[in-house]
């Protein structure tokens, strides 16, 4: 691996994780701030991120059968296996969180 493209990698990846960072706690601060942090909001949110979800979960499953199916490429497979499994154990995760605060 040539060092420059190393450092580009670095740099860009680094970059990428301090824009999703920002671009997710920086409104919510200001919500919070102005008082717009209240119970329908949390309410919208939370309907939003399970449709969020289930749609993510769709569309995985598209890719799946689109890796076997159209394109015979294990490698794709494995990748997105990888990836549900992933957004299960963030599901599960989050739901041990939820049910550990109620």
């Amino acid at each position: 691996m040539d060092m420059n493209n190393f450092w580009v990698q670095v740099i860009f990846w680094s970059c990428l994780a301090l824009i999703v960072i920002f671009s997710f706690y920086f409104p919510r601060s200001i919500m919070k701030k102005i008082k717009q942090h209240d119970e329908r909001f949390v309410y919208n949110d939370h309907l939003a991120r399970s449709y969020s979800w289930m749609g993510s979960l769709v569309i995985i499953f598209i890719a799946w059968f689109l890796s076997l199916a159209v394109f015979h490429n294990l490698t794709a497979f494995w990748l997105i296996t990888v990836i549900y499994v992933g957004h299960m154990l963030s599901y599960a995760i989050g739901s041990v969180v939820a049910n550990s605060k109620n």
